[in-house]
């Protein structure tokens, strides 16, 4: 049972509670503009080439299992099989692999090495991409093995997956942080050319089901920020079976460091950081409609 993650950070503390270990799986199926985890959209493994802190040592070259000649090298992206070779030869961590293969016990054992500082914090392992459930039954193998440790499993989801996977969801997390983009169909398919019917389904369902979840609204300029946009989510979260608590993600630019990493363009590069101001006054919108959002007073 394997799967590929390309990140797992530590001592985290806004994926869920307590102090947390955020395992970041590679590969969504959806292309949201916006999102800011560039290396976790594609499946397949990436080098993240920061140019910055290469110092031309020449090591990477000498690496390269496909013998590209000097003269040859600044096109290096074409045909790299991302093997991590030259990544593990970079004396200044100029060149890093993106997407690392783990066995299900394997990431288990990996992620529970803070376990102590989770049962002293409340906190737990936290898996989050990409889209975690895009490998659904490595993940959901892994989660299983640290509940099997009575350490608090999360998973942070589009809810872009098969009804069949909604089950075993429900039994193998003990916190669905449920990433609710927009409930407009057209709005969500020009935007990701995808049908978001089943999302909203999944997420009906999980509630239904009396899972512990927490809704969280990346608040994204021109696309679901307006106080007609805001206002058809309160409608929909208001019919749900019973409105789970919910948080408000203010969009934000880091993205753009991660441009040149890749090679790959950020649509939401020139757009402005939320304000304070706009944070707040979408958090008031909501409650005025009934809807508890966090951090509100």
């Amino acid at each position: 049972m394997n799967g590929r993650v390309f990140d797992i950070s530590r001592a985290c503390y806004e994926d869920g509670p307590g102090l947390r270990t955020v395992v970041f799986l590679k590969g969504c199926p959806l292309d949201c503009p916006w999102c800011h985890n560039l290396e976790g959209k594609s499946f397949a493994p990436e080098i993240a080439f920061a140019a910055p802190a290469c110092i031309a040592c020449g090591k990477c070259r000498e690496a390269c299992p496909r013998g590209i000649r000097p003269e040859e090298w600044k096109k290096w992206r074409e045909g790299c099989r991302a093997c991590g070779k030259c990544a593990e030869a970079c004396p200044a961590g100029a060149r890093l692999l993106a997407g690392r293969e783990f066995g299900a016990e394997e990431l288990a054992r990996e992620a529970a090495r803070d376990e102590e500082f989770f049962h002293g914090t409340g906190g737990g392992v936290t898996f989050s991409g990409g889209e975690p459930l895009a490998q659904p039954e490595f993940v959901l193998a892994a989660a299983r093995s640290l509940r099997g440790k009575k350490i608090h499993v999360a998973v942070e989801t589009s809810g872009f997956w098969p009804e069949t996977l909604r089950e075993k969801v429900a039994e193998a997390f003990d916190l669905v942080l449920f990433d609710l983009k927009h409930v407009n169909p057209e709005k969500f398919r020009k935007a990701t050319g995808k049908d978001n019917r089943g999302i909203l389904d999944n997420l009906k369902g999980l509630i239904g089901k009396g899972v512990s979840v927490e809704i969280r609204i990346p608040l994204i300029p021109g696309f679901n920020n307006s106080p007609e946009d805001l206002q058809e989510i309160a409608v929909f979260l208001k019919g749900l079976p019973h409105v789970p608590p919910v948080t408000l993600l203010p969009f934000h630019r880091l993205a753009r460091t991660k441009e040149g990493r890749f090679d790959r363009k950020y649509p939401y590069a020139d757009f402005p950081p939320m304000t304070e101001q706009e944070l707040t006054a979408a958090k008031a919108l909501l409650r005025s409609e009934g809807i508890i959002v966090a951090g509100s007073s």
